[in-house]
């Protein structure tokens, strides 16, 4: 009787009949061939669907050596992806080496804070002392081209400058005062 022509119970009762018997054996095979356990069963479970697959080309108590061939061929594999991944990474870096040069969530959540509290500080300002602060502290403006951009008088814009860092160092004073 050919493969096709085997009922589909019995089909089933040889693959379960494979599998048990011959399970063991495959196991043993692939960690003497250097395989960790995990990836053994995984390579072992591999086996298996290929030989189900293949079962009509299967001879007939020759089942151990196909089983085998297909296990030596499925760890080689195995094994040459593994040393390919340990080529690619690099085992002398440390994890704090390879950290994504994003900020992290702490930094992030810092940063949106500051800029709630910058954002509350000015708003207490004046115009016209929050942009001649603005300008200065946080554009880097010099008060030359800052008195140029706002058709103001230098001195004037030193003045504002100045009681801008008086506000904001009042604010921050009182922001630091609510957070103790």
């Amino acid at each position: 009787m050919t493969a096709a022509a085997v009922p589909p119970k019995d089909e089933a009762a040889r693959q379960v009949a494979l599998v048990r018997t011959h399970l063991p054996s495959v196991w043993r095979f692939l960690r003497r061939l250097g395989l960790q356990p995990d990836d053994a069963d995984d390579v072992a479970q591999e086996v298996f669907l290929v030989a189900v697959r293949k079962m009509d080309v299967m001879e007939a108590g020759h089942e151990r050596s196909f089983l085998f061939g297909v296990a030596l061929r499925i760890a080689m594999r195995a094994r040459r992806t593994q040393k390919s991944r340990a080529d690619r990474t690099d085992a002398h870096f440390e994890i704090d080496d390879v950290r994504s040069p994003d900020p992290s969530s702490d930094e992030l959540l810092s940063r949106k804070e500051a800029r709630g509290l910058l954002d509350k500080a000015l708003s207490e300002m004046k115009p016209e002392i929050r942009t001649a602060f603005v300008l200065y502290e946080l554009e880097q403006m010099t008060m030359i081209e800052i008195a140029a951009l706002t058709e103001t008088a230098p001195g004037t814009v030193a003045s504002r400058i100045r009681r801008g860092r008086e506000q904001f160092q009042s604010a921050a004073t009182r922001f630091q005062a609510r957070l103790r």
